[in-house]
């Protein structure tokens, strides 16, 4: 554990560097408008599993209002301690096959919404952009939006990367415990969401 942690906080100095510059230039030649189809957003068009930390969604909480509970659940997983407690990573939107937050084909969380949405089809993988299928691929992009968001997958991505540098640093294990079915472990620690309740100690 410890040597992995040595290895993200290489990966955050060096990500700290990233050239903003030169990725807008290769978002300006790859393209990309958002053309408000919303397939990003409904299971009918693929994986719509929208991955979010603790402080997206106490972000997402503050501008709505909404309670913890209501926004986001357990990522799936089959992991188990050894009373049969369910043990999972981070957390992800609700969702009713569509995305809880997608109405009339408009996002309802649109100035808050997490950063896997805000950077969609990019994202950087091990300092590399990466694109998702989009139909706004290959559209004309501005230079002003072009920077804007390359500053927001660096952003990020150094985001990302202390958001697991926490999560492992906090990290005691599947022990078991009997305050509940379901363990979340994620950067603030472990939240236990018993099978009667919704949410519990978040």
């Amino acid at each position: 554990m410890n040597e992995k942690t040595t290895q993200l906080k290489k990966s955050l100095s060096i990500a700290a560097m990233i050239d903003e510059s030169a990725m807008a230039d290769k978002i300006r030649s790859i393209g990309y408008k958002c053309v408000r189809c919303a397939k990003c957003c409904i299971e009918d068009y693929g994986d719509n599993t929208v991955s979010v930390f603790p402080f997206e969604i106490r972000r997402i909480s503050e501008k709505t209002g909404l309670k913890w509970e209501d926004i986001a659940v357990p990522s799936p997983s089959e992991d188990r301690d050894t009373d049969g407690n369910i043990h999972t990573f981070e957390w992800v939107l609700k969702k009713n096959g569509n995305c809880a937050f997608l109405d009339k084909g408009l996002c309802k969380i649109y100035e808050c919404r997490p950063y896997i949405c805000s950077t969609y089809p990019f994202y950087l993988f091990e300092g590399r952009l990466m694109v998702s299928v989009c139909e706004g691929i290959g559209s004309a992009i501005s230079n002003e939006d072009a920077m804007k968001m390359a500053a927001l997958l660096k952003e990020r991505y150094i985001a990302e990367i202390r958001e697991t540098i926490a999560l492992l640093e906090k990290f005691m294990g599947f022990k078991p415990d009997g305050r509940g079915a379901i363990c979340v472990h994620d950067s603030e620690g472990e939240h236990w969401i018993r099978q009667t309740e919704r949410s519990s100690n978040i």
